[in-house]
């Protein structure tokens, strides 16, 4: 089953009863639990209907929001076909390497390249190739020709290939680090790789 109605007048109202939701928890709680995930849901929506500058809106929402979240994949997916849609190709690039190493199968999917399973530690079922089965195929269907140029254009040069290179390292050692001051190390330093802004 989609998450995703087919119908734009659906999709809308999808949209507008969990902004809806989401602003009367705030309103109630003072913070946004959602276990459902509907921040995740929101962006992709608006890129469904076409609306960009919606989309636009609604992840700057998330930012301002959810500062310490780091995301779905399939979110800063869909936040970088948006960002690459409005021409700003640095915060779009940054943010193709972030989704790069949310889940490291994810662009050679995308791609259509075959990625095997590798042997590093996976910090959560997201990280997982077996996450991928539940990425909604209308989200796929986003990306055209030049989008995916785009993709592989960054996911080959030599920058991704260095940074995407140390996490697999990092991941790989990951697996049998006991918990200290090392693995502590090295945890951190996978963090930072997410947030470096290439070309920098």
């Amino acid at each position: 089953m989609s998450l995703f109605p087919k119908d734009p007048k659906k999709i809308k109202a999808q949209i507008t009863r969990y902004e809806r939701e989401l602003r009367k928890e705030f309103e109630t709680h003072r913070f946004i639990d959602d276990s459902y995930g509907k921040r995740y849901l929101l962006g992709p929506l608006y890129l469904l209907l076409g609306d960009v500058a919606g989309a636009i809106k609604s992840f700057a929402w998330f930012e301002q929001m959810f500062p310490d979240d780091m995301g779905e994949p399939f979110h800063t997916l869909c936040w970088t076909l948006v960002l690459y849609r409005t021409g700003d190709k640095t915060k779009a690039s940054q943010k193709l390497l972030h989704t790069m190493l949310s889940n490291l199968y994810l662009l050679p999917q995308l791609l259509g390249l075959k990625p095997l399973r590798l042997n590093i530690w996976h910090g959560s079922n997201m990280e997982e190739q077996a996450y991928l089965q539940y990425f909604p195929p209308e989200l796929w269907k986003l990306w055209d020709a030049g989008a995916l140029q785009w993709v592989q254009m960054q996911y080959e040069s030599a920058e991704f290939e260095r940074i995407r290179t140390r996490y697999i390292e990092i991941h790989a050692q990951l697996q049998t680090e006991p918990v200290g001051t090392q693995r502590s190390q090295l945890v951190n330093e996978a963090f930072v790789l997410r947030k470096i802004t290439p070309g920098s």
